[in-house]
């Protein structure tokens, strides 16, 4: 969105520049008396002049002449370029025209304030009527061509895939079959436990030939003792 050049902007715009032209023409004649020659028999100490901006800031807040503003060096120069929000308020203008009235050494009229406090007025009113009748030119639509649908491709069925025939058993394989048959032994599912290892029936035949000699060791140690004491 651009904002349109109107005959009411134009307007203000013009109203701007003449109020911006008076203050312009106050602030040279500050630098003006700044320049003058003074008598010859005094002195004068040399010091670096001060900023025209800076100097008129100082005053505005020395005076008092703009309650409610904090005035600075910076709002200063705004107000010189043109800045539509400082030349509409019309404390500030008159301000500064003080100001500089001040710092040339001569007082500002009532006529002379109240004119530039008018002229604050009607540059207010102009940019307020034309803020109301401000028209908005949307930006240039770019128009895209509409593209060309692009054929969706045909679904392709899945291919079939013949089943391999089933290979024929080898001679070897039939050969090895019964040989499996034969060495497996039947298990628990036959109704028979497994064969035990060797070397646990080894063990178990030691273990009860052990306890026979030792209970005819026994025996035979009861007998003597029985001769002996009955004998």
């Amino acid at each position: 969105m651009t904002e349109a050049m109107t005959p009411r902007w134009q307007d203000a715009d013009e109203a701007v520049e003449s109020l911006v032209a008076d203050l312009v023409a106050e602030a040279v004649r500050t630098v003006d008396r700044g320049g003058r020659k003074r008598p010859r028999g005094r002195m004068r100490v040399k010091r670096r002049p001060k900023s025209t901006r800076r100097h008129i800031a100082e005053v505005i807040r020395a005076y008092r002449l703009a309650p409610g503003l904090r005035v600075d060096r910076n709002m200063v120069a705004a107000l010189f370029a043109g800045h539509r929000d400082l030349v509409s308020n019309p404390v500030l203008v008159v301000a500064v025209a003080r100001a500089c009235g001040i710092i040339a050494g001569r007082k500002l009229g009532p006529k002379k304030v109240a004119r530039m406090r008018a002229a604050s007025l009607r540059v207010r009113k102009l940019i307020a009527r034309a803020e109301a009748d401000t028209r908005w030119v949307p930006a240039p639509r770019v128009e895209v061509p509409p593209t060309q649908a692009t054929p969706s491709p045909e679904a392709v069925p899945p291919r079939e895939v013949a089943p391999s025939p089933e290979a024929a058993p080898s001679p070897e394989a039939a050969n090895v079959e019964p040989m499996l048959a034969t060495v497996v032994s039947p298990g628990p599912s036959a109704g028979r436990p497994w064969p035990q290892a060797p070397s646990i029936v080894v063990r178990r035949k030691r273990r009860r030939r052990a306890r026979q000699w030792w209970l005819a060791a026994a025996v035979l140690l009861l007998a003597v003792m029985a001769l002996l004491i009955f004998g």
